[in-house]
């Protein structure tokens, strides 16, 4: 850890734009954060569905545990095909163009779903919301760590955290109010008709643009994101980057675009840098680590739990509560990591989320083991805890694919990185309901509890800063560690 704190904790000064700059970079964040509001809605819907169509007599048509276990999963199959191709496509086509494009499949996967009564329609329109997902991950990790200044990178990876969490509660709180799930699948399509508006009215990323050789486009695009100022008030910073472009391999000491050979089994090459896969293996190993402790294998079955341990009633307001949480910690995280930085941050949420997920274990043995009588409010206290507190620990992986890979390999390697932590979240929820069945449900509770203290010792000696460092500094941390 020693080594951390020599490489990554040099002091860097920044420029100083101002509140418009400040404005102009969260537009730009927000506007691309559309796609992950609708992330966070699909990502969600299947368990607003499961609970009505879940061995339902009354519903139009139902599934079996076989069907429930592949439609809570399946989304996650197709995500790594979209987030390997898009990898590819944002280093031809721009990140902005990628962005529009990734809403496409999502109109029709929401439009489906509300016109699915069968099986293979409900499968299909989930096929359509991982592809769209899958194309959408990569852009928009490339595209906020490459806009925005070394002070406001944490804040605004994690204001795009947050959007997913809302899109999250956006669909829990629609279910709320709506008793059929097809109104809330219907109302979902505005969200990307909304996004597809929005990413029309932001620049591209100035990084991609100089590496095309667009210098001219590439400076507007740097003025408007620094405060809709002249060429002359970001000269510093655009040298700076066209410097950053030539150590990165995108261009030459000459100036000019590198146009060596980029085929396919080049670009699967770049990942024998130790540039690129040791960030990889770290961010997969978190990835792991913070869907345990946040039980995200178990969202899904979230209703037939809270059966299982005797929460009977307002079960959807529970959901809506706990979604709200998650919008709050994501608000937290986004208000305070500028000041502790990621690592303070990050161990405090695998710590306490860690000791609720364990703490969870021990009353679901208490309940069964007759020691207790059903108490519903402490489950609750419980799960909401585990929803503010493991805000930080989930979103910590996707702001570091944000910031972490070297320029010349950011598209591919966050493409693959995203897709590889989605495959991650199908084997996981697709294994649940045999592990819950072999294990028992408060056992499985505790392997999460477990693989989290392993997830605090990794995060202490492995985790580096990489907040207000500059994207070289952190390429350079990983080239030397």
């Amino acid at each position: 850890m020693s080594n951390i704190k020599t490489e990554m904790d040099v002091d860097n000064p920044n420029k100083r734009y101002g509140l418009k700059a400040t404005l102009a970079q969260i537009l730009a964040t927000l506007a691309q954060s559309f796609l992950l509001i609708g992330l966070g809605m699909e990502l969600t819907m299947p368990t607003v569905v499961i609970q009505e169509v879940y061995q339902n007599s009354k519903s139009q048509f139902s599934l079996t545990p076989t069907e429930v276990s592949w439609y809570g999963s399946v989304l996650y199959v197709f995500h790594p095909i979209g987030s390997f191709i898009s990898g590819f496509l944002q280093e031809r086509f721009g990140r902005k163009r990628c962005m529009i494009f990734a809403n496409v499949p999502s109109i029709f996967g929401w439009i489906l779903l509300y016109y699915s009564h069968t099986t293979i329609s409900l499968y299909t329109s989930t096929v359509l919301m991982g592809m769209s997902i899958g194309f959408s991950e990569a852009p928009i990790l490339s595209y906020v760590g490459e806009i925005t200044e070394p002070k406001l990178r944490g804040s605004m990876t994690s204001l795009a955290s947050m959007t997913s969490m809302l899109g999250s509660l956006i669909v829990f709180t629609l279910r709320y109010y709506f008793s059929n799930w097809r109104t809330v699948a219907l109302l979902s399509t505005l969200c990307p008709l909304t996004c597809i508006c929005l990413i029309l009215l932001i620049p591209e990323s100035p990084i991609w643009l100089v590496g095309k050789g667009k210098i001219e486009k590439a400076e507007k695009a740097l003025c408007w994101l620094r405060g809709w100022v002249d060429s002359e008030t970001i000269k510093s910073e655009y040298c700076e980057l066209i410097r950053y472009n030539e150590l990165s391999g995108t261009r030459g000491n000459d100036g000019k675009v590198n146009t060596g050979d980029t085929g396919l089994f080049v670009k699967l090459r770049e990942f024998k840098d130790p540039a690129v896969y040791r960030p990889l293996r770290l961010v997969m190993v978190l990835f792991l680590i913070s869907n345990m402790i946040s039980l995200a294998p178990c969202k899904p079955f979230i209703n037939n739990i809270m059966t299982e341990i005797g929460i009977l009633d307002d079960q959807n307001l529970i959901l809506v509560c706990s979604g709200v949480l998650q919008f709050i910690g994501c608000l937290s995280v986004m208000l305070l990591i500028r000041y502790s930085g990621k690592r303070i941050m990050s161990l405090s949420s695998f710590s306490i989320s860690t000791v609720l997920v364990l703490l969870f274990g021990v009353y679901i043995v208490a309940l069964k083991s007759n020691y207790i009588v059903s108490t519903p409010w402490i489950p609750i206290t419980i799960y909401c805890g585990i929803s503010y507190f493991s805000t930080s620990a989930v979103g910590l992986p996707w702001m570091l694919i944000s910031e972490i890979f070297p320029n010349k390999s950011r598209g591919l390697a966050s493409g693959t990185c995203a897709g590889l932590g989605y495959l991650l979240m199908f084997v996981l929820t697709k294994s649940y309901l045999p592990v819950k069945s072999f294990l028992s449900l408060e056992y499985s509770i505790f392997i999460f509890g477990i693989i989290g203290v392993f997830g605090i010792v990794i995060v202490y000696f492995c985790l580096p800063e990489t907040e207000n460092k500059t994207l070289l500094e952190i390429e350079n941390f990983f080239l030397k560690n």
